[in-house]
């Protein structure tokens, strides 16, 4: 695959996972999320929207950076794999939290969302040092998650 396809490839599949965890989202007055207890610091509503479209473009160009480096790297090719996998546990967050309102799942899994989003920046490092700066927003909204939904899970 080109440089083309892949950083394609990288980034649909990235907003794509964002807007499978969106079918799921019910926000606004009357909602669950707007009867629950928030922490203080809580966001609103409309931050998340914008937080995660930034976060979806760093995200996916690390990714790119990552897959385009040096392909037939086991190291990179593992990262990508990585990458995919915590894609797929960022949409089932969504679908969790948002659609079936599992909030002890939804702690349960950020913490191992955690586990996948510091393990590729950190391991991101090793393969090109902006992958690591790319992904740090994401690391900090992951440990912001994890105070966030650890929060709600308490007060309610």
């Amino acid at each position: 695959m080109n440089v083309i396809v892949k950083t394609g490839t990288v980034f649909i599949a990235t907003f794509a996972a964002g807007l499978v965890g969106m079918l799921f989202v019910n926000t606004g007055v009357g909602s669950w999320y707007a009867g629950t207890i928030k922490p203080p610091l809580s966001p609103t509503e409309a931050f998340f929207p914008l937080a995660w479209v930034v976060l979806y473009v760093l995200m996916a160009g690390a990714c790119s950076l990552a897959w385009n480096k040096d392909p037939q790297n086991s190291h990179t090719e593992g990262w990508v794999r990585f990458y995919f996998i915590q894609l797929f546990l960022n949409a089932g967050w969504t679908i969790f939290f948002f659609g079936y309102h599992n909030i002890t799942f939804s702690f349960m899994e950020t913490l191992v969302l955690a586990f996948f989003v510091i393990t590729l920046s950190t391991s991101g490092y090793e393969i090109d040092k902006r992958i690591a700066y790319l992904m740090l927003p994401y690391c900090l909204w992951i440990v912001f998650a994890l105070y966030f939904v650890g929060g709600i899970w308490l007060l309610n």
